[in-house]
């Protein structure tokens, strides 16, 4: 009997929490309970279901894919993802048709070519026996980068044409976008496919290497 008034007393005035992903039954309400049964049914107010998936994976599973986004991106449909396009065009263009070895190592330009003054440089990595000249510093990342980062990160998206994401410029520090810088940590993807590293270095989204090297030699680095 006391198990008979408790359940009639969460019908009555107590919403039931139902776990199980399917609707409970109306045949697992005791029939000598009176009243109860018209409010477990589909029609009652208090009658709730739940599913087996969270809202962040149902939303994952219906609308963010990855699956389904790079299905998208093939058939060059807009993933209203981008908030910003890139910079139309290049600021400084090229000065130097660089020739690179297997390696990928390239030799600098000669005394005789005039390198503009840029408001950001890129040093080629040093230590070198001989006092030989480095690499071009571009790895997963772009490293050795001086001067203005913002001009440089600027010029890259033009050349790369790299959307700035609905994030803004990740950091691991801090970001430009209204998220702040959590999401930094968890890498460049499509949707933010740049992201300020440690020590200011920059990486890219894709293996975009070899775009990124011929660009530095071409402007003299």
């Amino acid at each position: 009997m006391a198990a008979v008034l408790r359940q009639s007393s969460c019908a009555r005035g107590v919403v039931p929490r139902i776990a199980a992903s399917a609707a409970v039954r109306l045949s697992a309400v005791p029939e000598s309970v009176a009243g109860v049964s018209s409010a477990w049914s589909p029609g009652h107010p208090a009658y709730i279901t739940r599913g087996k998936h969270s809202a962040t994976q149902t939303k994952r599973i219906l609308s963010r894919n990855p699956a389904r986004l790079r299905l998208l991106k093939k058939r060059g449909e807009d993933l209203k993802l981008v908030k910003i396009p890139p910079p139309s065009e290049r600021t400084y263009p090229p000065i130097f048709q660089p020739t690179f070895l297997k390696s990928g190592w390239s030799a600098p330009p000669g005394s005789d070519v005039e390198i503009p003054d840029y408001p950001f440089r890129v040093e080629r990595t040093g230590r070198k026996p001989y006092g030989a000249v480095g690499f071009l510093p571009v790895y997963r990342d772009v490293r050795n980068i001086r001067g203005d980062m913002n001009a440089f990160i600027d010029e890259l998206r033009a050349v790369l044409q790299l959307p700035l994401g609905k994030k803004g410029i990740l950091s691991t520090l801090s970001s430009t976008g209204p998220h702040g810088g959590g999401e930094a940590g968890r890498g460049v993807t499509y949707e933010n496919p740049i992201r300020i590293r440690a020590g200011g270095n920059i990486e890219v989204h894709g293996d975009r290497l070899k775009e990124v090297k011929r660009w530095l030699a071409e402007l003299g680095f």
